[in-house]
Formats: C-alpha cells, sequence, structure tokens
C-alpha cells in the first residue's frame, strides 16, 4: 500500500492563482492550462509538450529482462538479488566506529548494522518472487521512495500500456508498487514537483556532464557539476532525508529500502551521509558509493544509448514554471552520457569534503542545523546503528573485472 500524501486542494486556474503541476501527485485530467498565466495552450505548445513526453519516455531506461538482470561478478555481500530490481545491496557491513558506549582501544570490531538499509533503483518492475523475498526474507515493509511525482507519473504512463508481465505488481494507475500486502511506499520526494531524475538535471543545469577537474593537492579528479548537484539534492532533501533518519531513531529494528530512479545521486547521498555517521573512512564510502555503475548493469548501457541516440529532454518543470521546448532535442555525445551515468569516486570525496564537511559542518551539523536533531538524538541513532562484528563478517572493498571506483566501468 502506499503512506496517504496530502493533496493540495485543486482549484480552478486563473492568471493569479495558476495550476502548479504535480504538487498534488497526480494532475487533474486534462488540464491543458498554461502554468505561467493559467491560460489555456495553444495548440502548438500541446504538440511541443506532448511530443517532448514522448521523447522523454523513449530516453528512459529499461532492461530487457528484469527477471534474470543480476549481473556477473557483482560482490555479494553487499549486492543482492531481489528479482525485478536492479542495484539492489545492503548498506551496511562496513566497519566504523566503536558506539559511545565502547572504547575505540578495546579490540573489538564494530560495523554498520547489516539487513537494516537497503538501497536500490526503482522498484517498479519487482516480480512476486522478488517482493516475497523482500518482505519474508529481508523482512523489509517500508521503502522509500525519493523520486519526483512527474517521474512517477511519466512512468505510470509506461507502466499502463505495457504488457503485465513486464510490471507485475505496479499498479497501472500510479506506476508504482501500492497494492502489495505488508509493504508501504513512502512517498518522501526531494524535489516534489520537478523532475529530477539524472537525465533531467543535466539537461537543465549541464551538472551531470561537465568535464571533470583534478584535486592537485589531494591527488584525484572530480566533476564540479555532481559537488554542485549534490549540494542541492542535500539541500532540498531535508525533509525526505529526516523521515527516514527518524525511521531509523524510532523504529530500529523495522528494515527500510530507500531509492530513487538509478539508485545513484539522491540515493547516494543519503547513503554517504548514514555511512558518514557511524564512521566508515572515506575511501570504503567512495568504493559504496561507486558501485551503482556495475550494480545496473545492462541498463546503464542501454540508459547511454538511449541518451545518446534522443538527445536530452527538458526533464520537467523549474520552480513549477512550465517549459514547453520547440525545435530539435539537444545532441548529447556518448562520453557526456556515460557521465551522466556515472558515479565516480571523486566526485563523493569532492561532495563529501567541500559541501558536507565544509559547508554543513559534517553530518552532525547537517543533522542538528538543518534536520532539527539534537545532539542526544544523534548520539542515540549514531549507536542504534553500530554493531559489533567478527573480522569475517566485515564487508571489505573488493575489484570487480572491467570497473574501478574512479574511472568506472570500462566500455568494451
Amino acid at each position: 500500500m502506499t503512506e496517504p500524501v496530502t493533496a493540495t486542494a485543486t482549484e480552478t486556474p486563473t492568471a493569479d492563482n495558476p495550476y502548479q503541476p504535480y504538487t498534488d501527485v497526480k494532475p487533474p485530467a486534462g488540464a491543458q492550462l498554461s502554468d505561467v498565466n493559467g491560460q489555456p495552450l495553444t495548440e502548438r505548445e500541446i504538440e511541443a509538450a506532448e511530443a517532448e513526453s514522448r521523447a522523454e519516455r523513449e530516453s528512459t531506461p529499461e532492461p530487457k529482462d528484469f527477471a534474470i538482470a543480476f549481473p556477473d561478478d557483482l560482490p555479494t555481500p553487499p549486492f543482492l538479488h531481489v528479482q525485478g530490481v536492479p542495484n539492489f545491496r545492503d548498506l551496511g557491513g562496513y566497519a566504523c566506529l566503536p558506539p559511545s558506549t565502547a572504547s575505540a582501544s578495546d579490540g573489538k570490531i564494530y560495523a554498520l548494522r547489516r539487513e537494516l538499509l537497503y538501497r536500490c533503483a526503482h522498484p517498479t518492475h519487482l516480480t512476486p518472487k522478488g517482493a516475497q523475498y523482500l518482505t519474508q526474507t529481508l523482512h523489509v515493509h517500508d521503502m522509500y521512495d525519493l523520486r519526483s511525482a512527474p517521474e512517477i507519473t511519466r512512468l505510470a504512463v509506461t507502466v499502463a500500456n505495457s504488457a503485465n508481465d513486464a510490471y507485475p505488481l505496479a499498479n497501472p494507475n500510479t506506476g508504482c508498487i501500492d497494492d502489495y500486502p505488508s509493504l508501504t511506499r513512502h512517498f518522501t520526494p526531494v524535489y516534489r514537483s520537478e523532475d529530477y531524475g539524472p537525465v533531467a538535471l543535466a539537461t537543465k543545469l549541464a551538472w551531470y556532464t561537465a568535464e571533470h577537474s583534478v584535486d592537485q593537492e589531494r591527488g584525484y579528479s572530480f566533476s564540479e557539476g555532481f559537488v554542485k548537484a549534490y549540494r542541492d539534492i542535500a539541500t532540498h532533501g531535508v525533509p525526505a532525508y529526516t523521515a527516514m533518519f527518524r525511521h531509523l531513531l524510532n523504529r530500529p529494528e523495522d528494515p527500510l529500502v530507500f531509492h530513487c530512479t538509478a539508485g545513484k545521486d539522491r540515493t547516494g547521498v543519503f547513503g554517504s551521509m548514514i555511512l558518514k555517521l557511524v564512521g566508515v573512512d572515506d575511501e570504503t564510502i567512495c568504493w559504496e558509493y561507486a558501485l551503482t555503475e556495475p550494480g545496473l548493469g545492462e541498463w546503464r548501457a542501454q540508459f547511454i544509448e538511449r541518451i545518446a541516440q534522443t538527445g536530452l529532454g527538458g526533464g520537467g518543470g523549474s520552480h513549477g514554471k512550465q517549459q514547453v521546448h520547440m525545435g530539435e532535442r539537444p545532441a548529447i555525445s556518448r562520453e557526456e552520457a556515460a557521465r551522466i551515468c556515472g558515479s565516480r569516486a571523486g566526485n563523493m570525496r569532492a561532495w563529501m569534503r567541500t559541501v558536507l564537511q565544509g559547508e554543513f559542518g559534517g553530518i552532525e551539523g547537517y543533522l542538528t542545523k538543518m534536520c532539527g536533531f539534537s545532539n542526544d538524538e544523534v548520539r542515540r541513532l549514531r549507536d542504534l546503528l553500530i554493531r559489533e562484528v567478527k573480522p569475517e563478517d566485515v564487508v571489505r572493498p573488493r575489484d570487480i573485472p572491467g570497473w574501478t571506483p574512479d574511472g568506472g566501468v570500462v566500455d568494451g
């Protein structure tokens, strides 16, 4: 089922009170009105918007066979094969600092709890077998959906017009896993009314296609664009991230899964903050973040090809303003498309150093100043996430053929 979301009251749009799309999750049927002035769209604007919508759907990656799409050579742990869901992995198991009740010199080994926090790409292709594994084996009953309403609405159209076996459990009206018993989807968007999927974000701000820079002092390359994007995500994502932090504080024995579209950026920012909170070392955090490239498997290759072939669309409104794009879709090279799909370790290093530590005052500063937690709540949350483990149970970074954390997947 889906956790209820309070809908914004819909009134007749006017020039002074224009219709704001998607703030009520699903727009009124046939509301072909301008978001700028509340007036009816012209025929040319309608045609352009429909063409843009079709092109956007065509550039949305969909693996050909989700039932068996589990790439070879993925380390397990942290990866798990939940049938129908790509890039699914356990965030726990990495060595960290001891809890506040223990001493760093006690000789014991501590790690972020396993079987509590799971991350993935969107689960719309979840199969009955996958759902059974998710709820009965992993005991996950809460899914936090970080996607925007436009992303979900666009995918709902695809679900409604696809064969049932492609989306066996998705609700054809919402495009989401809303009706599976004992599984609740929490709509916690980082951006409610803007489409901030990776393609859309790259289109509007050119962040994900920026060339890599090199930090000469520290000796690694990164994209300034990703740093800007992740700053924006962390800032706008405070309500969504606070909800998940509160879940962990108030219901520490109830596992959860969190996801966006690819399970890379909005998901990756939250994952990095969890790992920083318990004191996992930076290189391991960067390795975990970078795993998304191999974790997406065939989806990544298809994503790159579709973007390179079709160009980039508008990706939804900007701050509630309607965007109607005329003419050709912007061309993009395959190299730029690969950057959009990338999760290079250097980007995470730069985000943590420049923004999380340098601007937010570390994870403690983010939780207290931006999320409203007390210092005592931060301490309790941290302690709840840490467990003593045996040396053999620690998840350690390892090599994956054809991939490096800093270089990404090597395309043949």
